[in-house]
């Protein structure tokens, strides 16, 4: 299909969604649908930034979806809803229903609902002009796209009061939007170097979120922490993040030596399974993941109570599922070894229940183990 569109994904904690991979936008319903679903049935909470792109890469909307809060179903009903609350001069509202019209268009059927997509495609075809080279050229790139980039830019571009003023931010938008146009494609598709040249180009306090997320990604994989630290106003708590939710060990030691933080310390003794160090590391910046982690580790060290203590400050099912079942086999193992001590105690033992003492001993055991 001509003119389609991409979500691209960025730098995230959701397994189901992999890192700086582009996809239809059809198929990003689907996986965001599903995820949404996952996450308000476990009571969980995440968000993620994305950015949509179009054929030659060209960035039409930047923002964050958030996961667990039943906000949007996937991720174009969350663009539409918030598009649709941005107010705007006409011109602005035909360019605005002309992208939510080809997100439309790409919806898989199933997905389609009615407080989902506040703009029909019916009311979209009727406010915008008939002429197929008018809607070319409001479809375009240049200032065009640039009006499609965020609810922030719509919102500032409407609200502004001096029109030269806002007609010459523009400008130095299109030309810094040039200069990144094919950074996210040069990044997938291997060319590493090509994509830190054109990074390293734009002074930093141009670059957006999104895009010093890319930048010092691409640093990690060079293993340059320090431009990445830089890169990231000075704090590598930041990098750590970024390498820590990447799950490379190596790359986790190699930060931590160079630049040790609290937060460092904590997750690279999680991933080397120092319990007992790991809990009682001073100082780390907790997240919903860290009290997983951390209550985890207090399962590991057999201290249900410390545990549930963790736990307690966030709504994870699966966690606390986990809890429960280590807190109901630790009861039925002190059971069973119970009665392995009385079986022994007796003059006339009765060495089959004893076997199966054991093995019910055992298998309670590697439970509790792999929990």
């Amino acid at each position: 299909m001509e003119n389609m569109l991409s979500v691209l994904f960025m730098q995230n904690q959701i397994d189901q969604l992999k890192a700086f991979h582009k996809m239809p936008v059809g198929e990003a319903c689907e996986v965001t649908s599903q995820i949404e679903k996952e996450y308000q049935e476990k009571q969980k909470k995440a968000k993620v930034d994305f950015v949509v792109l179009d054929n030659d890469g060209v960035e039409f909307y930047r923002g964050v979806l958030p996961f667990g809060l039943g906000a949007a179903s996937h991720v174009v009903d969350h663009i539409c809803k918030t598009l649709t609350s941005v107010k705007m001069n006409d011109q602005q509202e035909a360019r605005k229903r002309i992208f939510l019209e080809r997100l439309n268009e790409q919806i898989p059927d199933h997905l389609r609902q009615s407080d989902g997509l506040s703009i029909s495609r019916e009311h979209i075809l009727t406010n915008i002009p008939s002429s197929a080279h008018h809607r070319k050229w409001m479809v375009g790139g240049g200032i065009l796209a640039l009006l499609i980039l965020s609810a922030t830019s719509f919102s500032t571009v409407a609200t502004s009061h001096n029109r030269a003023e806002t007609i010459q931010d523009l400008q130095k938008q299109v030309k810094l939007e040039q200069q990144i146009t094919g950074i996210y494609e040069d990044a997938l598709l291997g060319e590493q170097e090509d994509a830190l040249q054109k990074l390293s180009s734009i002074p930093k306090e141009n670059l957006t979120k999104e895009q010093k997320g890319v930048y010092t990604s691409l640093l990690i994989g060079q293993k340059n922490y320090k431009k990445a630290v830089e890169l990231q106003d000075n704090h590598p708590q930041v990098v750590e993040n970024m390498i820590a939710q990447k799950e490379d060990i190596g790359a986790l030691k190699a930060f931590q030596q160079s630049f040790p933080t609290p937060n460092g310390a904590f997750d690279l003794a999680y991933h080397e399974q120092r319990w007992e160090e790991m809990v009682k590391q001073p100082g780390v910046e907790m997240t919903d993941k860290r009290y997983e982690m951390k209550a985890y580790g207090y399962l590991k060290l057999d201290k249900v109570k410390e545990a549930k203590e963790e736990a307690a400050h966030i709504k994870n099912q699966e966690l606390n599922q986990k809890i429960e079942t280590y807190e109901q086999t630790k009861k039925e193992l002190e059971e069973t070894k119970k009665q392995v001590e009385e079986e022994n105690k007796k003059d006339q033992k009765d060495e089959k229940k004893i076997k199966s003492l054991a093995d019910q001993q055992k298998k309670q055991e590697e439970v509790m183990k792999n929990i």
